[in-house]
Formats: structure tokens, C-alpha cells, sequence
């Protein structure tokens, strides 16, 4: 085509823009909504053959202490950063009462052993004998009511009562001598008289009771006491019955459990540590009142550190297993270390809405100037 030809193209066109413009011009379109693309998961950060994560320095030993009951804190042998040995006493609250309480409970041990031993040991001959003579003594008199009084028996009886019959009148003879008298109240005649009477009565019933011979109570009451005396002997002789054994023994092994369980809590007045290691911290003072499961101190072995991961992802834990080597960069260190998968966890977290798994990486070697808590970076060889 000839460039006159294209020219005249050109002015058509834009003759044709300036009537459509000018005829009062086409509606606007609705616009467009816009829709916020989806929130993206964390993405994987698994590069072809090993498996990256963040982390941070921890204690292969760790513990966190406080005590099981409330008290006020008595003594404070600890400093932060000191390093103690296994068994070491760190804290220890006042136990003057749970002192006591193991004593009172130590001794119920003594008297419930001492029971125990007293039912297996055999009577003593001292006890027999006692026994014994309790016997002899009872059927004595059971025997002697049964036959009733001797001859012997009845004149001495006589003999008393004659001799108080002669008293008392001889008595009331010089009683009656001062009858007329208006101080005869206070005339020892009259006392005189008094007493000779009381004698009389005495002897004359216990006449009555000699020459009378046992009631048929009298000789109950003799034979039961009989009864009882033998009892006794053969109680002694025979020892302890299983029941009585049985109830001995129970009451020790109560007695021993109230002090075990009195040990118990006044062991729980004192923290000891349950391994070696380092204060890492310590939340406490002489003189403070704690409550059960209050943090004191934390307790841990920085001899042996390894890395925990915080952010390995559920898509990249299927990729790890124990005993893949693992690289640690230690941030604060500018430095590498060597190490392996020692532990995966079971449990998963949630990190920014994402599913994680902690992996538990052992160092090689502990370079010198880690510390609790340094980020790290791992890369977990997995291919």
C-alpha cells in the first residue's frame, strides 16, 4: 500500500474516536472485586536430601524444683551458678512440728514392737510364781468356806465375844457410878462405855458368822475367783492365741506405716538435688513462705548440652529418624557442630498455626562458650 493510502487510514480512525466521544459515551463496568489470596502454610523447608529447622540449646538434664507442701523457707544453701553434687541439700523449709511428728510416731513403733515381743516371749517364772499363789490362795478359802468353821475356830470366837460381854459390863458398872452427874458427857466413863459397847457388837457377830458357816453367794463368789486364778495359770502357760498375735502384728505394721508416711513428709520439707549439676535458677530467700508446686530453682547438668528443634515442620518430620547426622550452627558462636538425631517426639505443638515435632539432636562435642538457651539452626541429613 502507498503511504497515502495509510495517512488517510490514520484520520478515519481518529474522526470516527471524536463521535463516539462526543455522543455521551458508554457506561462504566462494575469493577472487579479483588479476593485475598489464602493464607500459605509454613512451608516446607526440606532441601532435596536433608531437612532444615530452627532450635535452641538445652540440658540433656533438667529440672525444675519445688516443694510437695507449704512452709516458710529456713535455709537457702545455694547460690545461682553454684554446681552441686547429686544429694546435695539446696533448699529446706522449717520442720520443728514434722520433727516432732516423727517422733511421736516412733514411739508408737517402740510400744507396738514391744507388745509384739511381750505376746512371743514366754511368762516369766516371777509371773508363774505370782500365778501360782493367786491359785492357791483363792482355793484356800473357797475350801475353807466349804467346810465351815473348826472347833478351834468357834472357841476363839466365844472366847472374844465372852470377853466383850465382860467389858462392857464392867464399863457400863462405871458408867452408872457418875450417871447423876451433869458433866457425865464429858466423863471418860462414858467414852469408856461407848467403846466396851462397839467391842461387844464386833465380837458378837463375828460369833454369828463363825458359828454360822458360809452362805450359799459366799461360796459362788469364792468359786469364781477359783475359776479366775486358773485362768490366768493357764493363760500364762499356754502364751498368745493367733488372734492375739494377729492383732499385735497388725498394729505394728500400722505403726510402722504412720512412720514411714511421717518420714515421708518431713523428707518433703528439703530439696536435695537429684543430679549433678548447676543452678541455672533460683526464685527463692531465707524467711519467704512457699506453696506446694511453686518453682524455687531450677537444676541443670551443663556438662551435657544438646538442641531441641522448635519449628521442624509435620511435612519434614517424616523425613527424620533417629540416628541421621545432623550440622548445628550455634548463631551466637559463628560455629558448626556436629551431631545426631537422638530423639523425635510423639506429641506435636502448634507454632503460628502450624503443626510441629520437637527432634532432639546430641552434639558430638560441646564447643567452649555455649550456653542454655543459644539459637541454632539445624540441617538434618536425610537423603
Amino acid at each position: 500500500m502507498s503511504e497515502k493510502w495509510w495517512g488517510t487510514a490514520i484520520i478515519l480512525s481518529l474522526l470516527v474516536a471524536v463521535v463516539l466521544t462526543g455522543c455521551g459515551g458508554a457506561p462504566e463496568p462494575s469493577p472487579t472485586p479483588v479476593l485475598a489470596p489464602p493464607t500459605p502454610a509454613l512451608p516446607s523447608r526440606s532441601m532435596g536430601g536433608a531437612v532444615t529447622a530452627s532450635g535452641e540449646v538445652v540440658a540433656a538434664r533438667q529440672a525444675q524444683m519445688g516443694f510437695a507442701l507449704a512452709g516458710q523457707v529456713d535455709a537457702v544453701e545455694v547460690d545461682l551458678g553454684d554446681q552441686v553434687q547429686e544429694g546435695d541439700v539446696l533448699v529446706s523449709l522449717e520442720s520443728s512440728t514434722l520433727q516432732a511428728g516423727v517422733a511421736q510416731a516412733q514411739a508408737a513403733v517402740d510400744a507396738a514392737r514391744a507388745q509384739l515381743a511381750d505376746l512371743l516371749s514366754p511368762p516369766r517364772p516371777e509371773e508363774l510364781a505370782m500365778a501360782d499363789a493367786a491359785y492357791a490362795s483363792a482355793l484356800a478359802q473357797y475350801r475353807k468356806l466349804e467346810a465351815g468353821p473348826t472347833d478351834e475356830e468357834r472357841r476363839i470366837a466365844l472366847a472374844a465375844l465372852r470377853k466383850a460381854e465382860a467389858a462392857l459390863v464392867q464399863a457400863q458398872a462405871a458408867y452408872d457410878a457418875i450417871a447423876w452427874l451433869e458433866e457425865v458427857a464429858e466423863m471418860p466413863q462414858t467414852l469408856a462405855l461407848q467403846l466396851a459397847t462397839l467391842d461387844y457388837e464386833g465380837a458378837l457377830a463375828n460369833y454369828e458368822l463363825v458359828t454360822r458357816g458360809a452362805l450359799p453367794e459366799d461360796l459362788e463368789a469364792a468359786w469364781r475367783n477359783v475359776k479366775s486364778a486358773i485362768a490366768q495359770v493357764d493363760k500364762l502357760k499356754a502364751g498368745a492365741t493367733p488372734e492375739q498375735l494377729a492383732i499385735a502384728q497388725a498394729a505394728v505394721t500400722q505403726a510402722e506405716a504412720g512412720l514411714d508416711t511421717a518420714r515421708a513428709t518431713l523428707n518433703q520439707s528439703t530439696l536435695t538435688a537429684p543430679f549433678d549439676g548447676t543452678v541455672a535458677d533460683l526464685q527463692v530467700s531465707t524467711g519467704q513462705v512457699v506453696l506446694p508446686g511453686q518453682p524455687v530453682l531450677t537444676l541443670a547438668d551443663l556438662s551435657h548440652l544438646q538442641v531441641e528443634t522448635t519449628d521442624l515442620s509435620e511435612r519434614d518430620v517424616t523425613e527424620v529418624q533417629v540416628g541421621q547426622e545432623a550440622t548445628v550452627y550455634v548463631e551466637a558462636l559463628n560455629a558448626d557442630v556436629a551431631g545426631k538425631v537422638a530423639r523425635i517426639s510423639p506429641l506435636a505443638s502448634t507454632v503460628g498455626g502450624d503443626v510441629v515435632y520437637t527432634v532432639v539432636i546430641a552434639l558430638e562435642e560441646q564447643p567452649d562458650g555455649v550456653r542454655l538457651g543459644m539459637s541454632v539452626e539445624v540441617e538434618i541429613a536425610t537423603g
